[in-house]
């Protein structure tokens, strides 16, 4: 649970303008905490882990994100990939809850379990963008997390 969480965690604060914040018209980085986690849609084939973001904005002006599409992979192969369900605004000096779904597919999650039983650590990739207003910007975050 603490490898998925790092890895939406880092996808959010990548998403939310902090690549480009100065660009954006943002001063500070909004500052980031995992709210709860909870499971839907279980069934026989899969299921989605939606992580609730608590998004605190330091800023003058809103974030402002319309849609974040994402794809996660470990150990070089595709676990899942996603896309938020509603845009999101978090108001100038104000927090929100935002949801992040993780879908995951057993098969997929099965494929890479052997793997990372036996290994020392996993890396991870996330690439995706987010589409803010008019255009979006790319993202991609790269890591290991150890195991042991």
């Amino acid at each position: 649970m603490k490898f998925v969480l790092g890895i939406v965690l880092a996808a959010w604060m990548l998403v939310s303008g902090l690549g480009c914040a100065s660009l954006l018209g943002y001063k500070e980085e909004p500052k980031v905490q995992l709210h709860e986690v909870y499971v839907k849609d279980a069934d026989l084939v899969g299921t989605t882990l939606v992580f609730v973001i608590d998004v605190e904005n330091p800023n003058e002006r809103d974030i402002k994100v319309d849609e974040i599409t994402y794809k996660v992979f470990l150990s070089g192969k595709e676990l899942t990939e996603a896309k938020t369900e509603k845009p999101v605004t978090v108001p100038a000096k104000q927090s929100a809850k935002v949801e992040v779904p993780l879908p995951v597919k057993y098969t997929a999650l099965l494929g890479n379990i052997g793997n990372i039983l036996m290994a020392r650590e996993v890396s991870y990739r996330i690439e995706g963008d987010a589409k803010l207003s008019f255009f979006r910007i790319p993202f991609s975050k790269e890591g290991k997390v150890e195991l042991r």
